[in-house]
């Protein structure tokens, strides 16, 4: 809310606001600042105390502030009547994570109408489907299922479980045939980076070394290599120290052992999309004699690789910005020679999945996706699809060209489909659409604006059949714009009641992501980064334009890396937007240092070692470009106090400066969920409250009086 509205919207928006401007104030946080001189320039924090988690100041004031926060949220008209729209539709969802098949064995993690947790279930054969492991049940304490990798025979399933919330995964061993735990136990298997030995008699692992929550925990990592039923320390697979590297601190080296085949991969990482990709035989690695071959470095711009008896494929972005296939033998990589495999029409490769006979390649083409197989000798065939959307390759069928798919749009809800050899799509049945959500009463268009330099960039509305027709209105703005990843069709249960309630959501494809490939990634990334939130705005000012909402009734979300998007979108336009919300956000990228997630800097144009490092990161630092005496928008701060990938901290010391800068006079509330981290691993009851709590917050800001439901 703010003086942008008419008189008579004001004055009921006033009126609505009272109870919630009556309620006790937030705990204001004590300043202490510290200066830095970063090459040069004077960089002042004055909330640098929160940043180590045991100042016995900041449990009281992260209390404080969530309790008024959920005073306020609990006050709004109509919060309530939508959250229970809301757990209506999730609580008849089934939502399925993943889908293997191995030999007799099917796979199915799922989450059932009502439950809180996805459970992992099996049927052998043509028997009867039984639950495996309940992560709610397992252990002492309730537990999140992190991920899991079935052992080739499909007579073990290797999982990582953690106390919800925080990521922080032990891996155990689960017997198929007695659903029991076997004794292994091993701690900070996070990520789930496990790979199978084809025999199933163990596993290679990554596993971290320093002190959880700490920036120790990812580096000096160590890949090890466990053999199921023999006593004593598992082997240390690769020494940081010796060929084919040695490692940096923050790399990950991760080895696998691809089936029908007679070598093992090592593929180096540091928060790039691209790896470094090595090959030996796998025989020598286990004997202790690995001689590593490189496939390519990271200048080679290796995004994913498969490999299958003498077929290694790669997909490259070298020389092809929306990426290539590459065909070479993996006993004898050489990528001057490597075949390429064309796509036709050269669409955007997302992934690759090797089959039988070749690979399974999604692509994205625009804002929806292709499915396509290809093989070495054969053309390439489109899988025909039922509807515009996205496509996940769930998992492939070993020794097959079959596959498990997922297929979602903006409206229809997830669903697992099987491919079979012939490219023909076949229900499964799993995935159903909730009895309460009619599809037909909503609408997606697309439509463009122009950014500050010429660029054309997308976007996507949502809303009720028409609506979006009727003049501006509430609207959620939200764009992501990092790590190359494309903002493609999802379904989310949570957001049908707010557009039931008149709200339209937008999702701008800004740059920064993946949709148009490598070259719409780098124009949004490290020294380009402003570019991001540049097109964010571009396209909130071409809603204001075209009517679809305007500045009054207008917020913008920012989620995880989108956190710089949103920051910085206000601190340059907060006339543009009533209300702004920063999920789980990256708020302050300059103290990665001080935090356990800082492995990807070079997403951001770090690690900070110079003057033009420093400038880069410090020029897309939202906490640091907050401008005191500014009238910022309402702002809804969202974090997990067991966040590890981006600490609570960033949202934490961004609230406390926003509100100490704003001169609006509208709240700037904290929201923390103390049994959370990211999101993931969180209950279904935990995110319908957080999604009731923003889309609240955007109708709430918009003027929009009981939230009622259109008929």
């Amino acid at each position: 809310m703010n003086s942008r509205l008419s008189w008579p919207a004001a004055l009921l928006c006033a009126l609505l606001a009272w109870p919630v401007r009556a309620a006790d104030a937030p705990p204001i946080a004590p300043v202490e600042p510290v200066t830095d001189d970063d090459h040069g320039t004077q960089v002042v924090d004055p909330y640098r105390w929160m940043e180590s988690g045991k100042d016995p100041r900041w449990m009281p004031w992260l209390q404080g502030q969530a309790a008024h926060t959920d005073r306020v949220m609990a006050q709004l008209p109509g919060r309530a009547a939508l959250l229970q729209g809301i757990q209506a539709l999730s609580g008849e969802q089934t939502s399925h994570r993943m889908v293997r098949r191995v030999g007799a064995h099917l796979f199915v993690h799922r989450r059932d109408p009502g439950a809180e947790d996805a459970s992992l279930f099996v049927r052998t054969g043509q028997g009867r489907e039984r639950r495996l492991l309940d992560p709610s049940t397992v252990l002492d304490t309730p537990q999140s299922l992190d991920w899991w990798h079935p052992s080739p025979n499909g007579r073990l399933v290797a999982v990582g479980l953690s106390k919800r919330g925080t990521e922080a995964s032990v891996l155990h061993v689960v017997d198929v045939a007695s659903g029991r735990l076997l004794p292994t136990r091993i701690p900070a298997t996070d990520d789930g980076l496990v790979t199978w030995l084809p025999d199933s008699s163990g596993f290679a692992y990554l596993r971290f070394v320093g002190e959880h929550g700490t920036p120790t925990y990812y580096l000096n990592n160590e890949t090890r290599l466990h053999r199921l039923g023999r006593p004593g320390p598992d082997r240390l697979l690769l020494p940081r120290d010796k060929p084919p590297v040695p490692l940096q601190p923050h790399e990950f080296a991760v080895i696998g052992f691809p089936a029908h085949s007679t070598i093992a991969t090592l593929a180096i990482s540091e928060g790039r999309r691209e790896s470094q990709l090595y090959v030996t035989d796998r025989a020598a690695l286990l004997a202790g004699r690995a001689r590593w071959q490189q496939v390519g470095g990271y200048d080679a711009q290796i995004e994913s690789f498969g490999v299958r008896g003498d077929a290694l494929w790669l997909l490259s972005t070298r020389g092809a910005p929306n990426g290539r296939l590459l065909l070479t033998s993996p006993t004898r990589p050489d990528l001057a020679t490597a075949r390429v495999i064309a796509v036709p029409g050269q669409p955007v490769i997302d992934s690759l999945a090797v089959t039988r006979s070749g690979v399974l390649v999604s692509t994205i083409e625009g804002s929806q996706a292709g499915l396509w197989q290809l093989a070495a000798k054969r053309p390439a065939r489109r899988v025909a699809l039922p509807f515009p959307g996205a496509v996940r390759v769930v998992s492939t069928v070993d020794n097959s060209d079959e596959a498990y798919i997922g297929l979602t749009g903006w409206l229809q809800p997830t669903a697992v489909v099987h491919l079979d050899a012939a490219g023909r799509l076949r229900p499964t049945g799993m995935g159903s659409q909730p009895a309460g959500h009619d599809p037909a009463r909503y609408e997606v268009r697309s439509g463009s604006a122009t950014s500050a330099d010429g660029t054309r960039i997308p976007y996507t509305l949502l809303s009720r059949q028409g609506r979006a027709a009727q003049g501006p209105g509430p609207l959620l703005l939200e764009a992501y714009g990092a790590y190359g990843v494309a903002a493609m069709p999802f379904f989310q249960t949570a957001l049908m009641p707010f557009l039931d309630r008149g709200g339209r959501y937008v999702i701008a494809h800004v740059r920064g992501g993946g949709e148009f490939g490598r070259d719409w990634h780098f124009g949004g990334r490290g020294p380009t980064k402003a570019n991001t939130w540049k097109d964010a705005i571009a396209v909130a000012e071409a809603l204001v334009r075209d009517q679809a909402t305007s500045p009054a009734q207008m917020s913008i979300l920012g989620t995880s890396a989108g956190g710089v998007m949103v920051g910085q979108a206000v601190n340059a336009r907060p006339d543009l937007f009533t209300g702004a919300i920063a999920n789980v956000g990256f708020m302050n990228p300059l103290r990665y240092v001080a935090e356990q997630n800082n492995t990807d800097i070079p997403e951001w144009g770090g690690p900070v070692t110079d003057a033009a490092s420093f400038k880069t990161m410090f020029d897309l630092d939202p906490y640091q470009h907050i401008r005191p005496g500014t009238a910022y928008p309402a702002t809804l701060v969202v974090s997990g106090l067991n966040d590890p990938r981006a600490a609570t901290f960033h949202s934490a010391k961004y609230a406390a400066r926003l509100a100490a800068a704003t001169t609006s006079g509208e709240p700037v509330l904290l929201r923390i969920d103390f049994g959370a981290g990211h999101g993931m691993g969180s209950t279904r009851t935990q995110l319908d409250a957080v999604w009731a709590d923003i889309y609240s917050f955007v109708l709430w800001q918009a003027g929009v009086a009981e939230f009622q439901p259109a008929p």
